[in-house]
């Protein structure tokens, strides 16, 4: 099982954990725009299905964003028209571009990266790491 689910299902529903996710525009406007796409999703309540959608694509969707953008949305069900009105107006281009600021400035220049209290983790770690650095800072 990969480790998100877990951290998902054990830390995040239970509250012992919070997710935060930050937009990191790595590869110029099409990242920007599939930013914009999982922010506009989440005005339907899909940020999180849309996001699983555009990573189980990513490398289709390098190459032909519009075509795969759209099978994402279907996938997460996300009315495409509500969909491409929120893109067209670049509703939350503004704050995917602060997020993208944010982390920057924070010396963040790849994903994923984790804070847990004090600690950061850069890179895809197992769940045992992170299930042993939450226990030390709950003083468990």
């Amino acid at each position: 099982m990969e480790t998100e689910p877990q951290l998902i299902e054990q830390y995040i529903k239970t509250g012992t954990v919070k997710l935060v996710y930050r937009h990191l525009v790595q590869l110029g406007d099409r990242s920007l725009r599939l930013a914009e796409a999982s922010e506009c999703a989440a005005d339907q309540g899909k940020f999180w299905p849309m996001r699983q959608a555009i990573y189980a694509r990513y490398n289709q969707i390098l190459f032909d964003t519009e075509q795969e953008l759209a099978a994402a949305a279907a996938d997460a069900d996300v009315d495409l028209a509500q969909l491409n009105a929120c893109l067209d107006a670049a509703t939350h281009r503004a704050a995917v571009r602060a997020d993208h600021d944010a982390a920057t400035a924070e010396g963040i220049r790849s994903r994923p990266v984790f804070r847990l209290g004090e600690r950061t983790l850069i890179g895809a770690q197992p769940f045992t790491v992170f299930q042993d650095l939450i226990a030390q800072a709950s003083g468990s």
